[in-house]
């Protein structure tokens, strides 16, 4: 049964993405994975529409979180023989170029590793599944299944009766996880960092949350659109900090030197709508994320911005839904996204017939490789299809032109017998009590 929940909508071309000049966040190769629930296993209602984002890790090729060791000098790994067999050294490639912190040192044995602004990172060989830390799986806080290790985990069922997951086991003395979230920038009194998907970076922001952006330009005339963020009148420099004396005699922060700003219509935590508005105001970007070529984005009227390929056509993921399980489908950018079930859908989108004729995957490059949110799937026909944030990404035919989005909430329903249990829908990811699959614009 399909049920067709959302019309189109006009959209507006976004062709600007973070500042340029931001260095990247990852190399090719390093990629970034929330950690524990944020990974979306638990599929409660309690969780399900909230997925708290608190810490997202550097992770290797395959999404294994990254750790560094406080007995390693800056670029110098002394963790080998015995260390080695529990802390795998991350190799960097021949060819490695310093991307942003990122650049590789020669261990003693000649092998080239990355390091994090110096320090070697390592995986740990107890994490078995992305978002894992310590060896704590996140897989646990959910329904029955096998870890990347194939032993079993989890709990029976959804609903009711649940005890809480075992205690945590702490990481030995002296190794910590490599976080791009939280940052450990220092920033004056009233500013942030933090991840604004619509600018696809890690970013400044005010204390009402707001995005900043930075005025690039040469003669500083922002109007009344841009209002300067203000700095105290005893305020110091701070790093790449410092407070500047405007004209109108208004104390105003700069970052690297470049006035601060906020942008009058972005009126809640996660909107960058000054992006493209002026040439010379850019977001204040910390780090920005990798996209692929031919990736760009379009913002809709409902949906906030949404990820489109190189024609402006729309992007989507194939998600599972549960009917009981609070959605999220009402929010702004619709239900979150939950990486282990886009994982679990993986390159095929368990659709036939005329579903498989109208939807087409964003192929990826022979060569691709994994970086940041982008991962690269497999196909059976030995394609490769781009993935973000663990969901394989689609086109779809009933989309005519730069902004459509006639798929968005499509659903394929399994309904069973309602008196008896619940057809149980396992993609990999078990779902029970009215389960289905369905299409959803891939936000940012």
């Amino acid at each position: 049964m399909r049920t067709l929940l959302f019309l189109t909508v006009s959209l507006i071309a976004s062709p600007a993405f973070a500042a340029a000049d931001a260095p990247l966040a990852t190399p090719p190769g390093i990629t970034l994975q929330p950690l524990g629930k944020a990974q979306g296993y638990d599929l409660s209602k309690q969780t399900a529409a909230a997925l708290p984002r608190d810490e997202v890790a550097y992770t290797d090729a395959k999404g294994l979180t990254l750790y560094t060791s406080d007995k390693d000098p800056v670029g110098k790994s002394v963790c080998t023989a015995e260390c080695e067999l529990f802390w795998i050294p991350i190799a960097a490639p021949a060819n490695a170029k310093p991307v942003g912190a990122w650049s590789a040192i020669r261990r003693d044995d000649g092998r080239l590793q990355w390091a994090l602004a110096g320090k070697p990172v390592y995986r740990y060989v107890k994490d078995v599944d992305p978002g894992s830390l310590a060896g704590n799986s996140p897989a646990r806080t959910g329904a029955k299944r096998r870890d990347g290790a194939g032993n079993p985990i989890g709990y029976d069922g959804r609903m009711g009766g649940r005890r809480e997951p075992p205690k945590d086991d702490p990481l030995p003395e002296g190794w910590h996880p490599a976080l791009l979230y939280p940052s450990t920038l220092s920033v004056p009194t009233g500013l942030k960092v933090r991840e604004v998907a619509d600018a696809t970076a890690l970013v400044l922001i005010d204390h009402r949350e707001r995005t900043l952006y930075a005025f690039t330009g040469k003669r500083d005339n922002s109007g009344a659109e841009w209002e300067p963020v203000p700095a105290p009148q005893l305020a110091e420099p701070m790093g790449d900090f410092a407070a500047v004396v405007r004209s109108d005699g208004i104390r105003q922060w700069t970052y690297k030197g470049q006035p601060l700003y906020a942008y009058v219509n972005d009126h809640v935590y996660g909107d960058a709508n000054g992006i493209g508005v002026s040439k010379q105001h850019e977001v204040a970007a910390v780090a920005r994320y990798f996209m692929p070529a031919g990736v760009t984005m379009a913002r809709t009227a409902s949906q906030g911005k949404v990820l489109a390929n190189a024609k402006g056509m729309t992007l989507y993921r194939r998600d599972g839904n549960i009917w009981q399980s609070g959605g999220g489908h009402s929010l702004r950018r619709g239900q979150p996204a939950r990486p282990a079930v886009g994982r679990d859908i993986g390159t095929e989108a368990h659709c036939t017939e005329q579903c498989a004729k109208e939807w087409h995957p964003l192929l990826a490059p022979a060569d691709a490789q994994p970086q940041g949110y982008w991962t690269v799937g497999l196909r059976s026909d030995g394609s490769k299809q781009w993935e973000y944030q663990g969901y394989a990404l689609w086109t779809y035919d009933g989309d005519k032109k730069p902004g459509d989005m006639n798929g968005n909430d499509t659903y394929d329903f399994r309904f069973s017998n309602q008196a008896g249990p619940q057809k149980m829908l396992d993609v990999g990811t078990p779902m029970d009590g009215i389960p289905g699959l369905y299409w959803a614009v891939q936000a940012p």
